[in-house]
C-alpha cells in the first residue's frame, strides 16, 4: 500500500505542474498594472535619461556610464566574462572603452527606424542591430550576451526593443501560441533565440492591441511578462506546500 501511497502522490504532484504548465490568460488587471505606475520608474527614468543624454559611443566616460549601469541594475554586468585576466577597473577602463568606440554601433543605432508603421516588415533591422550587439560582448566576455544587449539597446530605443532575459521568456512562452503559429520578422541577421522573443511580443503587443485597445510600450509588455512570471512561481511554491495525499 504505501508503494500506492507514493505513487498517487507522483501523479498528484505531474497534475499540479501540468497544470502550472497550461497556457495563461492576460486579463484587463495586467494591463492596468502595465500602464500603471510603478516603483521602480524613477530608477528606470535615470536609465533612459542618461541614454538620452549621452546617446553617443564616443566618449570613455558616456560608454563606461552606460554599460556598467544598466548592466548592473539588471543583473547583466558585461564583467561576468570567461577567463579574466585583468580587473574589473581595467576591463571598463581600457577593454570595453576601446572595443566600443571602434565598432558602428552609433551607426547601427542611427540607421534604424524613426517610426514603425509594420513592425512585421520593420523591426528585422532590430532584431539585426541586437544580433550585432550581441556579438561584440560575445567578442569581449567569450559569453552570449543576449540579455544585456536586448536591455543596452532598450534604454537607447525604448520604443523598438523588447527586453529579454530569462524571466520574460519563461513568462511569454505560456501565453503566446506555437512559434507555427506566429508570423516571421525577416531580418538580415539575428540570434535565433531573441528573434523568437520579438515575434513573441509582437504578437503579444498585436492580440492586447485587438483585445483591450492598448498599444502596450516593450517596457510596459516586459511589466505584463514579470508579473505572469511572479504568479506562475508563487503558484508552484503554494503547491508545494500543500500537504501531501495521505
Amino acid at each position: 500500500m504505501v508503494g500506492v501511497k507514493n505513487g498517487n502522490k507522483q501523479v498528484f504532484r505531474i497534475l499540479i505542474v501540468r497544470a502550472i504548465e497550461m497556457k495563461i490568460e492576460i486579463t484587463k488587471d495586467d494591463i492596468d498594472y502595465a500602464i500603471g505606475p510603478s516603483p521602480w520608474d524613477l530608477g528606470n527614468q535615470v536609465l533612459y535619461s542618461l541614454c538620452q543624454q549621452h546617446p553617443k559611443h564616443d566618449t570613455g566616460e558616456a560608454i563606461i556610464a552606460k554599460v556598467w549601469l544598466i548592466g548592473r541594475s539588471y543583473a547583466a554586468a558585461i564583467e561576468r566574462r570567461k577567463n579574466a585576466e585583468e580587473t574589473s577597473d581595467d576591463f571598463y577602463e581600457i577593454t570595453v572603452v576601446e572595443k566600443i568606440k571602434k565598432s558602428n554601433l552609433d551607426n547601427w543605432l542611427a540607421n534604424l527606424p524613426n517610426q514603425v508603421l509594420d513592425p512585421w516588415l520593420e523591426l528585422g533591422s532590430v532584431i539585426t542591430v541586437h544580433k550585432r550587439l550581441m556579438d561584440l560582448f560575445s567578442d569581449l566576455t567569450g559569453l552570449e550576451k543576449r540579455a544585456l544587449a536586448s536591455k543596452y539597446l532598450h534604454f537607447h530605443r525604448p520604443d523598438l526593443f523588447f527586453i529579454y532575459d530569462s524571466r520574460a521568456k519563461e513568462a511569454i512562452i505560456k501565453i503566446t501560441p506555437r512559434p507555427n503559429e506566429i508570423k516571421d520578422i525577416p531580418a538580415e541577421d539575428s540570434d535565433s533565440e531573441y528573434h523568437m522573443f520579438c515575434r513573441r511580443s509582437q504578437y503579444l503587443q498585436d492580440s492586447i492591441s485587438e483585445r483591450f485597445g492598448e498599444i502596450l510600450t516593450p517596457r510596459q509588455i516586459d511589466k505584463i511578462l514579470l508579473r505572469i512570471t511572479d504568479k506562475i512561481r508563487k503558484e508552484k511554491l503554494e503547491q508545494l506546500r500543500q500537504p501531501d495525499w495521505q
